[in-house]
């Protein structure tokens, strides 16, 4: 027999008010149209920032620049989002996910129409890149925001993957997409086709970005879970809690190194594979095969997540396959030959990538009730903050003119990867988030098998009422 008071001590009224209606946390079809307007912009801004990564050389050759500031179009992202990240998170958390998406598609748009003014000056390049820059940060941190708003705890690792990897179909896309405009050779036309490029992919971006400002929502009419109705830790509060959080800063740090490395490899393959006599084209198809092998992988490795939540252990396992293959990949480049190379390039993709997404949930889970935007915006930040400091390193420090350094360059990315694998190990699976929607389960479960419960908590409430 159950007292009063043991009855009572544990139900809020909330819980009260969740048994009372069943109907509370539920989740609505509109959610999957959420997932189709963000993937728009989400593409575009992937496609924008990766733009002259598989055309490089023929961007150096027709505006004769040097490699560190053809690399700049790339990096200026990067270094952006370490000083827009807090500001965005500051939007998406406290002011609202629908400006902050809108945010970061007003500057995505604003970029690409820049850019047209290339073929004036190169710095109209640089400049529409860094507009471009500036919106990232507002897109990236919403995916993890945008599965815990919208969908049930069961859907939400799915989400945030599918939500999160977008922005790496979009890179797969930017890969491929100039070299069917651009020609792999030098020629006198490069300064046109590169024009026309930034033409058709100003218009594409636009168009693609105008359904998600009409149709997208902030949030649903009910929350549909605990979690998503949970009052959440305000942005200034956030802060020195995750800073203090030894769990999280090793996630940080590990996070750092998967992200940065991927943004590296993104931004330098072309200067790597051409010292092994590798064409731009056939960069583009090893990029492209990298993003698509990362989608089939994250789909595999997330589904498993999905189903024993075993974070840590996953990401560990995950992490010691990817740096195997990241060594094989390594190790073939002498060799010379496509297909091999392709393989490589396929297994590398296939386990690194869904590091990614699964990282971005573990964040969310072990800093709960901090903003899901603020923990994986904060990751975001470490990632790009590795990729800058690879990238001026490999390019100013080291310069990638021989195959020896492209092999130091790609070693460099080989400890920071081990790096990355020591510090999860340290990282306590404390998975706060989940604990408090069970705990929120049990006890609607209690309501429900003792009902005399409810009338108790009522006629104290009333007592309380009363009393006031």
């Amino acid at each position: 027999m159950i007292s009063s008071e043991t009855k009572i001590q544990p139900i809020t009224q909330e819980i009260l008010k969740q048994t009372k209606d069943d109907g509370e946390f539920r989740d609505y079809p509109y959610r999957w149209w959420i997932v189709v307007l963000f993937c728009f912009p989400n593409m575009m801004n992937g496609i924008e920032w990766i733009t002259f990564s598989s055309i490089s050389s023929q961007v150096q050759q027709a505006y004769d620049q040097t490699q560190f500031v053809v690399t700049l179009t790339s990096l200026v992202w990067m270094i952006i989002y370490v000083f827009i990240n807090f500001p965005s998170n500051y939007i998406i958390s406290d002011k609202g996910l629908k400006i902050g998406v809108f945010t970061g598609i007003f500057f995505t748009v604003l970029g690409a129409w820049i850019r047209l003014l290339i073929n004036e000056s190169f710095g109209w390049a640089i400049l529409g890149q860094i507009c471009g820059g500036i919106g990232q940060p507002f897109i990236l941190n919403a995916p993890a925001q945008i599965a815990a708003v919208w969908f049930k705890p069961k859907q939400r690792q799915m989400a945030t993957a599918i939500l999160s990897l977008i922005n790496i179909i979009g890179v797969g896309i930017g890969f491929l997409f100039p070299s069917f405009i651009v020609s792999s050779t030098y020629s006198n036309d490069t300064r046109n086709q590169i024009y026309d490029l930034m033409l058709v992919q100003a218009i594409v971006i636009t168009a693609c970005c105008i359904p998600t400002i009409i149709f997208f929502r902030e949030k649903p009419p009910t929350p549909p879970s605990h979690a998503a109705s949970a009052e959440k830790t305000n942005f200034r509060q956030s802060m020195p809690k995750l800073i203090k959080d030894k769990n999280f800063i090793y996630l940080y740090i590990s996070f750092g190194c998967i992200l940065g490395n991927f943004n590296s490899i993104a931004t330098l393959i072309n200067f790597y594979l051409e010292k092994f006599s590798y064409t731009t084209d056939e960069t583009s198809y090893f990029g492209a095969i990298f993003i698509v092998s990362g989608l089939i992988g994250s789909a595999v490795i997330t589904s498993i997540v999905e189903k024993n939540h075993r974070y840590k252990f996953v990401i560990i396992v995950t992490s010691i396959i990817s740096i195997f293959c990241y060594s094989f990949m390594m190790g073939v480049l002498p060799v010379e030959n496509f297909g091999l190379q392709l393989f490589a390039f396929f297994l590398y993709g296939f386990f690194a990538t869904p590091l990614i997404p699964i990282s971005l949930e573990f964040a969310c889970e072990i800093t709960f009730p901090i903003s899901e935007t603020i923990s994986s915006g904060l990751i975001y930040k470490s990632g790009q903050l590795f990729g800058v400091l690879h990238i001026i390193i490999s390019t100013e420090a080291i310069g990638i003119d021989n195959q020896k350094n492209v092999y130091i360059c790609l070693g460099i990315g080989l400890i920071i990867q081990f790096l990355g694998l020591l510090c999860i190990i340290f990282v306590d699976e404390n998975l706060k988030r989940q604990h408090e929607e069970k705990k929120q389960r049990e006890q609607k479960l209690t309501l429900t098998k003792h009902p005399q419960c409810i009338q108790l908590v009522q006629e104290n409430s009333s007592k309380q009422t009363s009393n006031n």
